[in-house]
């Protein structure tokens, strides 16, 4: 009798349930347990998730949100979005959610990690559409930087997370920007990532998504390209979005909107490789597709610095100073030829917009106040050859900053016999998104900080020298990348940091100083073979930092190192091993004894 009552009521709730209520489920295995019954779920309570983490719950329209406690993550995430699958109808609808966040993955844009759970509380078993929360989570998991996260109620901004070293003067350039924009006085490609924009409503369209309510926009404001993303997740809450109403009305981004048999293929690559089942997709053209080759800065400075011959533009003298912020636009191309010096004064710096090609070329500020080269979204091949980077400081144009004294974001480059030399700054290099990439016989002397900085962005560093630096030489993280034949001396930190998923192989290298020799962390490995390691504090060192990833592995063969500290900073869970051996010596905890407490440096900024 009473499996004949439970079939009636799960039959009765899958017909005619609200939205905030869930479906039945009979005979099902948990993937989630909380302890809490549904009607508690209606009002912020402290409940335990699986049987052991403490966690709070904020009911929401059509379902909940859960937030761990203090630096712990559920399912990797600090927050996280429960929704209720009520009937059939809407677990069509969460579906093409699911595929939906895989096609923009595909794109390289950023997607929520989305998917079905059954949830077993203290009075229901249910089925649940899971969502990962928007934190700066999202953005690192989607491999992007850390930035300003909001949404839009009408006309009001609603700030939802900003940089952990947030500022006042970011938040207030973004409300003046976005009153602008509404008001007509700002373009859209002022203000929005043009291409990344299209690809995200093309999405939508080809997934015939376009019109669908329960689809909302909330906003990424890129903290490289200083240029918003829109995201898109699924919400039942109902309210207008004054900002994403006027981006659809934008006549020339609508004739751009497309989603072509080649996007379809690549996308189909990445279903492919994760195993998934290829949706069905619109396939459209649009009648125009709009460049952004406009500049947003002013061009002054870039026409009384260049000049156009036979379709190239080039520096007008052998010796050039620039005071100002030099902007090269989109679109163009750009040389920088043999001889050439660039002086930075005042502040001054170059930003560009299209890819660069530089041979035996100076760089350097005579003030020391010089803001460096910084190129970004310029999608094509970079060269610089032969040139040297001297005395540089990081970019800085109001709220606007970046680490390095030489950038490349969203931008391959190939970069050989190049200097990098004295510059007052986090990063000396910093790659962003920005693959292949390759380092051969370059320099990196006397730098701040870190000298070489990798994020998310694949390559090779042959035949290179790193000495003098005042952190890290090689910092990367989400990147896989090939060492060879490389020199560190000197090396106040890490001489080679794997962290966040990275993959590192060496060889043929040498390190003589360094705080931490070999270093790889969150869920990172590092191979190295036929190297030497001399005088450093820690030779191999292995563990997790962050919460939200795993621990980490070095792999060493034909490796001569002596004269350390201390041989080994291994945590449990993570590993060692020297030509095939495991070695079974481990720390606790190694993150409580590194960063300046015991070994290592705090990162200098």
């Amino acid at each position: 009798m009473k499996k004949l009552f439970t079939y009636i009521a799960s039959s009765l709730l899958l017909f005619s349930c609200s939205p905030d209520e869930p479906t039945l489920q009979l005979e099902t295995t948990p993937d989630i347990i909380i302890s809490s019954d549904f009607k508690a779920l209606r009002k912020a309570q402290k409940c335990v998730v699986n049987n052991n983490q403490k966690v709070n719950t904020m009911p929401k329209k059509g379902g909940f949100s859960l937030e761990t406690k203090k630096k712990n993550t559920f399912l990797g995430k600090k927050t996280v979005d429960f929704f209720w699958v009520n009937n059939n109808e809407s677990k069509v609808l969460m579906s093409k959610i699911i595929t939906l966040q895989h096609v923009l993955k595909a794109q390289k844009l950023i997607g929520f990690k989305t998917q079905f759970k059954t949830l077993q509380l203290k009075d229901t078993l249910a089925d649940v559409f899971f969502q990962e929360g928007i934190d700066k989570r999202l953005i690192e998991s989607n491999k992007n930087r850390e930035g300003i996260l909001f949404t839009m109620k009408g006309r009001e901004l609603n700030i939802l997370s900003t940089l952990k070293n947030g500022n006042k003067e970011s938040v207030s350039k973004l409300k003046n920007s976005l009153a602008n924009y509404l008001n007509n006085s700002l373009e859209l490609t002022c203000f929005f990532d043009w291409d990344k924009t299209i690809k995200v409503l093309s999405t939508l369209k080809a997934l015939d998504l376009m019109n669908e309510s329960s689809v909302k926009i909330c906003y990424y404001v890129n903290s490289v390209s200083n240029l918003i993303e829109p995201l898109v997740y699924f919400s039942l809450d109902n309210h207008t979005d004054d900002l994403y109403d006027k981006v659809l009305t934008n006549q020339f981004l609508q004739n751009s909107l497309s989603f072509s048999d080649q996007q379809f293929k690549n996308i189909g690559n990445y279903f492919h490789k994760h195993q998934l089942r290829l949706p069905e997709l619109k396939i459209y053209n649009s009648s125009k597709y709009v460049l952004d080759s406009t500049s947003c800065y002013s061009r002054e400075e870039f026409y009384d610095s260049f000049e156009e011959v036979q379709g190239v533009f080039r520096l007008k003298g052998e010796r050039v100073n620039v005071s100002n912020s030099l902007v090269i636009p989109k679109g163009i191309k750009i040389e920088f030829v043999k001889g050439q010096e660039v002086n930075f004064t005042n502040g001054g710096f170059i930003l560009s917009f299209s890819p660069v090609l530089i041979d035996e070329v100076k760089f350097y500020s005579s003030d020391s106040t010089g803001r460096g080269l910084h190129v970004v979204n310029a999608k094509k091949n970079s060269f610089v050859y032969n040139s040297e980077f001297n005395g540089l400081k990081n970019l800085k144009i109001d709220s606007w900053v970046l680490p390095s004294a030489v950038t490349f974001y969203e931008s391959p480059v190939e970069i050989r016999n190049t200097k990098f030399l004295n510059n007052d700054c986090e990063d000396g290099l910093n790659l962003f998104r920005s693959e292949p990439f390759l380092l051969e016989e370059c320099i990196f002397k006397n730098t701040f900080s870190d000298a070489f900085d990798a994020d998310f962005s694949d390559g090779t560093l042959k035949d290179c020298v790193f000495e003098n630096l005042g952190n890290d030489a090689i910092d990367i993280s989400g990147s896989t990348i090939t060492v060879s034949g490389c020199q560190f001396s000197g090396v106040a930190d890490k001489a080679l940091s794997s962290g966040e998923e990275s993959r590192m192989t060496v060889d043929s290298s040498s390190i003589d100083g360094a705080s931490l020799a070999i270093t790889a962390k969150d869920n990172s490995s590092i191979i190295i073979s036929n190297s030497s390691i001399l005088n450093s504090d820690v030779v191999f060192c292995a563990f997790q930092k962050k919460k939200e990833f795993g621990p980490s592995n070095i792999e060493g063969n034909n490796i001569d190192y002596k004269d350390s500290k201390k041989d080994f900073l291994i945590e449990k869970k993570s590993s060692l091993k020297l030509n095939g051996k495991l070695i079974k010596e481990y720390e606790e905890s190694v993150r409580e004894i590194l960063y300046g407490n015991e070994y290592g440096k705090a990162t200098a900024k």
